[in-house]
């Protein structure tokens, strides 16, 4: 027991040098990988390292645990050994000792050395708790031996009435072990005790377990040897076969054809192979697909009268057709960079795009531009997100839209002619009938044919010249229009649904106003009027016998709704093209004059409506 203890404290100081290798290799680790991240990071991620790391632990945990075993049955053999040398000696004493019964301090001494030399062993005889020999009485000289009895033996032997125990103790600084035996006891006042200390052979035991360690040093160490070993060739074995597919994998990248793979891989690769195959094989049909399909989208766009380029999200070109560059005026190559390669008066066109990137916009959006002296149509679509980048297809609209304005004059002016001749023809049959009254020289009906003819003519020249104050007011340029100017829309409307109101029955509809005042928009207070007035009167001239006008979202929107008869969905997609009406006296010029005031203020104008369930006209200020 006493040597357990002693030896616990040696073979942790043997282990705490690796128990402290260990710990010291935490913080190298931790420095290390402060210091050399990309080597660490290497080795946690190797299979090798695993391998081994396995492998050797494998080895290496057996070891330690046997070498544990092994201290610790050391320590045991060497003080079970001493133990039954104490308990022999002390039974070959006991015969004497037990004999002696001498009351004589001087003979009990005497008695004590002789057995003791008789026996070649130490021996100390207690009376009554107290030291009364010692078979080497120099030892009590020096004071080496304890003049008193251990108090824990005491205990036992005395009050517990226990005949033989072994126990450690302590002797000029060093464990010992120590049996005591009763050789004699009368009463708890007198009792004899014979002690047999003996000193444990530590360098014996030491020396033991130091060539236990050797052993299981090199076991360790041969292990660690055929650790790495066995990893490196089961390393090998697996590399093979990663190594053929990472350069059939560069191969299938390149569009090289690919390569046979090594015999003799494991087994377990045989699926993973066959699967890339099939995975080359998909990969190559569809490369051959796509190049295919860029070939005749290629031919298609080198035909085509439409610029097209498709850029990244850097404005770097990725594609372009020769129309973009006979557009451009120079040419063009993947990677060249927009707003460089291309004329600085390309700039907006460039930057229009670059908006449309970072807007992120899904639709397609069309935009128009002057270059120079062309009008340049762009069309942008998103091909995904970042850094997938848009395709931008341009046209020159120019001629187009000279044609298209040309077209369209000479449609106004055909809409002008058809205007003037119908008043034309009235004019004409009153002027054929004064010269046939005059002809029959009645005077009294010839006055009165005469102002019922004049009042006739007067109508249709006041006709004329409203037709002819529409086409100018219509055909009028935006910018010769007067500046915008702040405009409560609420006090506007309520000025035009009072004038209705005086109107009284001739007015045929009730207009009523909706709505609170609110912050004033930018727009022209006589232009608001006109337009107001307009749609009134449209209300009217459609049958409607209520209108409401409604102002709301804070004076920005502005609702004029009737009950009149509406109109179908046919007539409802022209209703703002010029010489367009429901009614036969009507120019068609009203509400494309309204869209077109409306505009020029910044606004929007919409008309919903459904046949027989009236029509609501929707203005939204900017």
């Amino acid at each position: 027991m006493v040597r357990s203890r002693g030896a616990a404290p040696g073979a942790a100081g043997r282990r705490a040098p690796r128990a402290r290798d260990g710990g010291f290799a935490g913080p190298v680790g931790i420095a290390g990988t402060r210091r050399f991240p990309p080597v660490l990071t290497a080795l946690r991620t190797s299979y090798r390292v695993r391998l081994a790391a396995a492998l050797g632990a494998f080895v290496v945990l057996p070891v330690l645990a046997f070498a544990v075993w092994s201290f610790a049955r050391l320590g045991d053999e060497a003080r079970r050994g001493g133990d039954l040398l104490i308990s022999q000696t002390l039974r070959d004493a006991a015969a004497t000792a037990g004999a002696s019964s001498s009351d004589q301090p001087a003979a009990v001494a005497r008695s004590v050395t002789e057995l003791g030399d008789r026996l070649d062993a130490d021996l100390w005889l207690y009376r009554d708790g107290v030291l009364a020999g010692t078979s080497a009485p120099v030892l009590g000289e020096l004071g080496l031996v304890n003049w008193f009895l251990a108090p824990d033996a005491f205990v036992r032997l005395v009050l517990h009435d226990e005949l033989e125990l072994i126990d450690d103790g302590r002797t000029a600084g060093r464990t010992i072990r120590v049996g005591y035996l009763v050789v004699r006891s009368e009463s708890p006042q007198v009792q004899e005790v014979l002690a047999a200390p003996q000193l444990l052979d530590d360098e014996r035991v030491r020396q033991q377990q130091e060539d236990v360690a050797l052993l299981l040093i090199f076991a360790i160490l041969a292990g660690l040897v055929a650790a790495v070993y066995l990893a490196d060739v089961a390393a090998r074995g697996l590399a093979r076969p990663v190594a053929a597919l990472r350069e059939a994998a560069g191969a299938v990248g390149s569009g090289a054809p690919l390569p046979a793979f090594p015999p003799g891989a494991p087994r377990e690769f045989a699926p993973v192979m066959s699967a890339f195959e099939r995975m080359a094989s998909d990969v190559t049909r569809s490369r051959t697909a796509l190049e295919d399909a860029r070939r005749r989208t290629a031919q298609v766009l080198a035909n085509v009268a439409t610029g097209v380029i498709a850029v990244d999200d850097g404005l770097r070109v990725t594609m372009a057709n020769p129309r973009a560059a006979e557009l451009l005026g120079v040419p063009l190559a993947p990677g060249d960079l927009l707003p460089q390669a291309a004329p600085a008066e390309w700039q907006m066109v460039w930057d229009a795009v670059r908006a449309f990137l970072d807007g992120a916009s899904e639709r397609i959006v069309e935009r128009e531009f002057v270059v120079g002296a062309r009008q340049i149509r762009a069309q942008l679509a998103s091909l995904g997100p970042a850094p997938e980048g848009c395709v931008v297809a341009l046209d020159d609209a120019t001629a187009l839209t000279r044609a298209a304005r040309v077209l369209a004059w000479g449609e106004m002016a055909r809409q002008v002619a058809h205007e003037i001749k119908n008043p034309l023809t009235p004019i004409r049959l009153g002027i054929q009938h004064l010269q046939r009254a005059r002809e029959k020289k009645t005077g009294r009906d010839f006055d009165a044919t005469l102002a019922e003819t004049a009042e006739r003519i007067l109508a249709e020249i006041d006709r004329l010249d409203a037709i002819a104050r529409a086409f100018s007011r219509f055909a009028s340029p935006t910018t010769e229009a007067l500046p915008l100017e702040p405009v409560d829309v609420h006090a506007v409307a309520g000025e035009v649904v009072r004038l209705y109101a005086l109107g009284g029955v001739e007015a045929q509809a009730a207009v009523a106003l909706a709505g609170a005042a609110g912050t004033p928009v930018s727009a022209r207070r006589d232009e608001l009027k006109e337009v107001l007035v307009n749609l009134l009167e449209n209300a009217r001239n459609a049958g409607a016998r209520h209108v409401n006008v409604r102002v709301s979202a804070s004076g920005r929107r502005l609702d004029v709704e009737d009950d009149g008869r509406g109109m179908s969905a046919d007539a409802l997609a022209h209703v703002f093209d010029p010489a367009f009406s429901t009614t036969s006296s009507g120019s068609g010029l009203g509400l494309a004059i309204a869209k077109r005031l409306v505009e020029s203020w910044g606004g929007t104008i919409a008309l919903a409506s459904a046949a027989g369930r009236g029509t609501t006209v929707t203005i939204t200020f900017s």
